[in-house]
């Protein structure tokens, strides 16, 4: 038999299976991230859908290396107020819950390596912490990421998510954040 006659069978037996239902659509979140490098912090917002990309629309705020409480939380909660939901059949779907490029990497490394002034990758990240915030059902989570190198970030064994009420004040989610960027760099 010729590979083009048994592939036309195996899609004819395929198409005579019963599809599978579609897998549930997974809980609403909505999600942001702070970077805290030596020279500034950049708070984002993400869109979600299961996983979560960096949104183009989204908010983003750059702010001094060691802000204030306050104005931390502040930015943090309103990356999450602009972090959206978007569901695949969402007209933007394809244009934003997609990995991003190689060159967009670059491009986004390069305006940060820009910010800090300094002109290497190593420069960038040395030094530096990552928080992942979700809010899901009322609580906003915070995971500090460590960094394993290339812009890549794992998370941290043995630390559990820190867990406050959605409507912490500025201040508190500042200091939350702070702390959880303090064990990102230590670990």
């Amino acid at each position: 038999m010729s590979f083009e006659k048994a592939l036309a069978q195996m899609k004819a037996q395929n198409a005579r299976k019963p599809k599978p239902p579609p897998p549930p659509q997974p809980a609403e979140s909505r999600e942001a991230t702070v970077e805290a490098y030596r020279q500034f912090m950049h708070v984002f917002s993400q869109a979600v859908y299961g996983a979560a990309v960096g949104d183009p629309k989204g908010y983003a705020a750059f702010l001094e290396a060691e802000p204030a409480r306050g104005d931390l939380g502040r930015a943090v909660h309103e990356a999450l107020a602009a972090s959206r939901f978007i569901t695949p059949d969402h007209p933007e779907w394809d244009a934003i819950m997609r990995m991003p490029t190689e060159d967009e990497i670059r491009a986004q490394e390069d305006d940060l390596k820009r910010r800090a002034g300094i002109k290497t990758r190593k420069a960038l990240y040395n030094g530096a912490g990552l928080v992942s915030v979700t809010l899901r059902d009322g609580a906003i989570e915070l995971r500090p990421l460590r960094h394993l190198g290339r812009g890549a970030w794992e998370g941290i064994r043995g630390h559990e998510p820190v867990r406050l009420p959605e409507f912490v004040s500025d201040t508190e989610l500042g200091e939350a954040v702070a702390a959880a960027i303090k064990i990102s760099r230590t670990s």
